[in-house]
């Protein structure tokens, strides 16, 4: 018989890793070298953030809005996780939208191709 999952208040610390790919960060194909592409990734997002350092993520801290931003590479699959905690559910919203497009900006600029969420 199926149970209901538990509510989650440490989401920064418990990752559910059913059906993440639906759930945050940036895909990108599924190829032998996904994790050189993800260690490409976090070294070109250093230059455009201020970040503090984490064992192979990053974690940018934002004054405006106020709030942090974990970019970590997924260890199963082929895309980066981004995951934000503002002050507020409209701040960290905006968070984790400028923490993805920033992910798509350094890989264009690295001519690494996104791929749809399956």
């Amino acid at each position: 018989m199926p149970t209901p999952r538990r509510t989650k208040t440490d989401h920064l610390i418990h990752a559910d890793v059913v059906d993440s790919k639906s759930k945050a960060g940036v895909w990108m194909g599924e190829r032998a070298s996904f994790q050189d592409k993800q260690r490409q990734i976090l070294e070109g997002l250093k230059d455009a953030l201020n970040w503090v350092p984490l064992e192979g993520a990053i974690m940018a801290i934002s004054t405006n809005p106020a709030g942090i931003t974990v970019i970590a590479p997924n260890p199963t699959l082929p895309g980066l996780i981004v995951l934000a905690d503002g002050g507020s559910p409209a701040a960290s919203a905006h968070l984790q939208t400028n923490g993805e497009d920033l992910v798509r900006q350094v890989m264009s600029g690295l001519g690494i191709a996104e791929e749809a969420a399956a």
